[in-house]
């Protein structure tokens, strides 16, 4: 009897084609490759740009340094601004005075005024309101009362005050000093 031996092994590698070889050897070695072109691409095109505004900030400096020269030269000392602040302070303050029609302030005082009461001195002071100071006389102090409750009443002044009455001697008369803010119709004040 004889014995054979197999010494063949079991499982036969094949000697084919080394695709799989070749394209591992290729992702090895292109990929690293290829990153190091891309990177070093990405390294000069930012590098380019980065010199580019490095010269473009020195330009802008530049100029920015020649308009700030020329802003100072050209900008008012602060006295003449504080002097043109006043001007405008005071063409407001007239101008509102000019708002104010003064004709529409006596009519609104006539009706309210009763009729035993009389004006002597009427002094319009125009600032945020009108501020009005009436010196007159009343026949009655009941008249004269009645006038600060029409005032008090009334939607065109504000806040009457009766400074001082005294009576002066003829006929019982008492003279008066009173004063009022006039509000003004919708529009007429600023």
């Amino acid at each position: 009897m004889k014995h054979y031996l197999n010494f063949k092994p079991s499982i036969v590698f094949r000697k084919g084609s080394s695709f799989m070889l070749k394209t591992s050897l290729m992702i090895l070695y292109g990929l690293p490759v290829t990153l190091v072109f891309f990177w070093s691409y990405n390294y000069f095109v930012l590098a380019a740009l980065n010199g580019h505004y490095e010269v473009a900030i020195k330009e802008l400096n530049g100029r920015s340094r020649d308009f700030s020269s020329e802003m100072l030269k050209l900008k008012p000392d602060t006295e003449i601004l504080a002097g043109l602040e006043k001007d405008y302070y005071s063409y407001r303050k007239l101008q509102s005075a000019f708002k104010t029609t003064f004709n529409r302030l006596f009519e609104a005082l006539e009706r309210t005024t009763p009729g035993a009461v009389m004006f002597k001195r009427i002094n319009a002071r125009p600032d945020k309101l009108v501020h009005v100071v009436i010196d007159g006389e009343a026949e009655k102090l009941d008249d004269l009362t009645m006038f600060v409750r029409r005032l008090h009443a009334a939607g065109d002044f504000i806040n009457p005050q009766l400074k001082k009455h005294t009576s002066t001697g003829e006929a019982n008369r008492l003279a008066f000093s009173l004063e009022v803010d006039y509000l003004g119709q919708k529009g007429e004040l600023p």
